[in-house]
């Protein structure tokens, strides 16, 4: 009878995960790029109307729809298509930008734009990022080419080289224009790692799930072979069958059907079936054992792992059995109960009895009971555990216990920071460009000492965003930036005493939005606007007003949307690269699992059908047994028994020869500890053929085999102690046979064990 009492306590994978992270990538960082072309023309409308008048009226149509059209073409591919149709798309784009440069000078005459030239140089960056998507090695090449054709075109259409050399114009385009195409290579490269993990993850989980499976799986059916069919044939043996054998061996046939039958075994068990399945265990051994259950309201829902109730029904199973034949040798009245505790972290089992209690230091080591049924049992269970607390004439108390573990949630990759390669090379790139911006702002006649503290300031903000190797960002450094761009502005606003308005070659703000724009890839896309707004303030304080603010704010402010948008767009897809690796390698595990589980099942139940079904379908008759088939079980119990105990031994030469002297009267012992995994083939087929070897040689008394512990100097041992002569033989890792013999008295046994438990 179960009694319970409810207490109220305290990813399916979708077919985007079975895409690469890099093809992934590609088509999240298309989308964000055909966006930002989009927007970058339609908010530079106003000037590209102005500037529509003074060139050939077919020009700006063209590199208009042009633009446009191959823009909105890769936005749609990186949000719908394929791979290839991103890549053709990002061709397009890539194309179109030199084709319209190269175009404007037929259209527009030497200076048409002075001074402030055309509006197409800064796509540079938009079509550079393009670019890493159509040419993922050859990029820089690109780069290189576009953005010089861009600043060739611009010094032509604007009148010649103004303040800045054409030496800085190149080197700010290729600096400022390529900062968020390295970052977009970034960003491919760290998603094809992210691919080379998963296949190894997989790999890893195939293996890893393959050889837990088979253990898993091998330990269950050890599990059954020791709790039914030994204790099915040890019955038997002891007592020539009768009706309490047949009922045993019924029972341990409709086992053997139900695990071999086992199609339900990944799906969760409700918790009224668990609770069925551990009070059957106990019933079928006792019918007086009473269950108490105790649930928690939340955890009646969930359910627990069918292999979790199978195991912790069969430990239960078998402390209930020990209790019932070694708790009361002396015939007294023992109490037995069980106690169950479900809620949302887990399961326990707690069985309890006021019998004689036990030593457990004094259990023999070829006894497996408590050993390999409970203890054992419970410890190969992923979160599980048993302890037995016991002393004699205490009583005895065995508690088995069960905890979730559940997955953490996987941390996200960092996009950049100063620590790899890639990411010392964008500081570089940031505090290059950062001394040019400087460089001009000085030309336009800024103090140099007001220039230099605002420009350092601003450069050791850019070393404190990128330094950090994880993401997001810590909060101090994050407000610490944000707090350094009102102040270099202010710095600047003061040493400015040049004639050209201020707010036009503002290029502290610039400068600053790069650190912004790291700041916003770091996932700190809020303070990235917080520092934007702070450098305004400044500037509203100085006088400069609305207009002086956009003037000087509208590139910057472009450059931390674009690094806001692009961040918005990767993060979740980083996220999801995680989880798809978690997910691709727990489905290759659950698969290489399965499969792993059903051929060990195959090959324990082909092994039991050839070996112990017969004899058990014998005994459930009911029949009366001869002799002969009474020693068989004697027989197949113990050669059981040895492959539990000895598994490097279960191979069918020393199988039969064991059979054949024990048939003799030899009492066969047999361990293995290990060490003949790690033997050479050679010595441990010269292991096995000196163990057969000496079983058939020897006539009466005793023969005990055993395999060692890796890392001894010795791998196996053969002890024969017949009635008049000790014989030991120690074979070593090279395959080295050393023999001993001595003669000893008859009734020489040293060894004394307790009942098997």
């Amino acid at each position: 009878m179960v009694v319970t009492e409810v207490h109220t306590g305290g990813t399916v994978a979708s077919d985007r995960t079975s895409m690469r992270a890099y093809d992934r990538a590609r088509r999240s960082i298309g989308a964000a790029v055909g966006v930002g072309g989009v927007l970058w023309v339609v908010a530079h409308l106003p000037m590209i109307l102005r500037q529509a008048q003074i060139v050939s009226p077919w020009w700006t149509p063209v590199a208009v729809v042009a633009l446009v059209t191959t823009s909105g073409a890769l936005a749609g591919a990186g949000l719908r298509g394929g791979i290839v149709a991103v890549r053709r798309a990002a061709v397009a784009v890539a194309a179109t930008f030199p084709l319209c440069v190269g175009a404007l000078p037929l259209a527009c005459p030497y200076a048409c734009f002075a001074p402030e030239g055309t509006w197409l140089p800064p796509l540079v960056a938009v079509t550079t990022v393009a670019g890493v998507l159509a040419w993922p090695r050859a990029w820089p090449v690109y780069l290189l080419a576009a953005g010089t054709l861009g600043v060739a075109v611009d010094l032509y259409v604007s009148g010649g080289p103004g303040v800045h050399s054409l030496g800085q114009s190149l080197l700010r385009t290729y600096l400022a224009q390529g900062f968020f195409a390295a970052i977009a290579a970034r960003v491919l490269h760290a998603a094809g790692r992210l691919d080379e993990a998963t296949g190894i993850a997989v790999r890893q989980a195939t293996v890893a799930a393959t050889i837990e499976a088979t253990d898993q799986e091998q330990a269950r059916f050890a599990g059954l072979i020791h709790d039914s069919v030994l204790a099915t044939l040890l019955e038997t043996a002891r007592a020539a069958g009768g009706p309490g054998a047949a009922r045993a061996a019924a029972r341990t046939l409709r086992q053997l059907a139900e695990i071999g039958d086992d199609h339900a075994a990944d799906r969760p068990m409700t918790i009224p079936a668990a609770l069925t399945a551990l009070s059957k265990a106990v019933t079928e051994v006792d019918t007086s054992i009473a269950v108490r259950a105790r649930i928690a309201r939340d955890a009646g829902t969930l359910g627990l792992p069918r292999d979790v109730v199978t195991a912790m029904a069969a430990a239960l199973g078998e402390a209930a059995r020990n209790s019932v034949r070694h708790a009361a040798p002396d015939g007294r009245a023992v109490s037995r109960r069980v106690a169950v505790v479900v809620d949302e972290g887990g399961a326990s089992v707690r069985f309890t009895d006021d019998g004689v209690g036990f030593d457990p230091a004094r259990v023999a080591l070829d006894r497996l009971g408590v050993r390999h049924s409970i203890l054992g049992r419970m410890r190969r269970l992923r979160g599980g555990d048993a302890v037995v607390e016991t002393r004699p004439g205490r009583g005895t108390a065995i508690t088995l216990r069960w905890t979730h573990a559940d997955p953490s949630e996987p941390a996200l990759p960092a996009l950049i920071n100063a620590r790899s390669p890639a990411g010392a090379a964008l500081l570089v790139l940031l505090l290059l460009a950062i001394v040019l911006w400087m460089l001009g702002e000085l030309d336009y006649g800024t103090d140099p000492v007001l220039a230099s503290v605002a420009y350092g300031l601003t450069a050791l903000t850019g070393v404190a965003v990128l330094a950090p190797r994880a993401d997001p960002l810590s909060w101090p450094v994050t407000w610490l930036a944000v707090a350094v761009g009102p102040i270099a502005a202010a710095l600047t606003i003061a040493g400015y005493a040049g004639t050209t308005p201020l707010y036009d070659v503002f290029w502290i703000a610039v400068a600053y939005s790069y650190s912004l724009a790291v700041i916003a890839i770091r996932s700190r896309i809020g303070p990235a606007a917080v520092g934007l707004a702070g450098v305004a303030v400044p500037i509203l304080v100085a006088g400069g007003g609305v207009g002086g603010m956009l003037d000087a704010l509208a590139s910057p402010a472009e450059t931390v949307v674009a690094a806001g948008v692009l961040t918005a767009s990767l993060r979740p897809t980083l996220r999801s690269f995680r989880a798809a690796r978690a997910v691709v390698a727990a489905h290759a595990g659950a698969e290489a699992r399965a499969a792993a589980l059903s051929r060990e099942r195959e090959r324990q139940l082909a092994y039991l059908d050839r070996t112990a079904r017969p004899v058990l379908e014998r005994i459930a008759a009911g029949r009366p047994l001869s002799a002969a088939a009474v020693e068989e079980c004697r027989l197949l119990e113990a050669q059981l028994r040895d492959r539990l105990r000895a598994p490097g031994f279960a191979v069918p030469e020393f199988v039969r020869a064991a059979r054949r002297a024990r048939r003799r009267g030899i009492d066969v012992t047999v361990f293995d500890d290990g060490g003949l995994g790690d033997a050479t083939d050679r010595v441990r087929a010269l292991a096995i053929e000196t163990a057969v070897a000496e079983l058939d040689a020897t006539r009466a008394g005793r023969v005990t085999v055993r395999a060692l512990p890796p890392g001894r100097d010795t791998v196996a041992t053969v002890v024969v102690s017949a009635p008049d002569r000790y014989r030991r033989i120690e074979i070593d890792p090279t395959g080295a046979v050393a023999r001993t013999s001595e003669i000893i008295p008859a009734h020489h046994d040293s060894e004394h064990s307790e009942p098997a438990r």
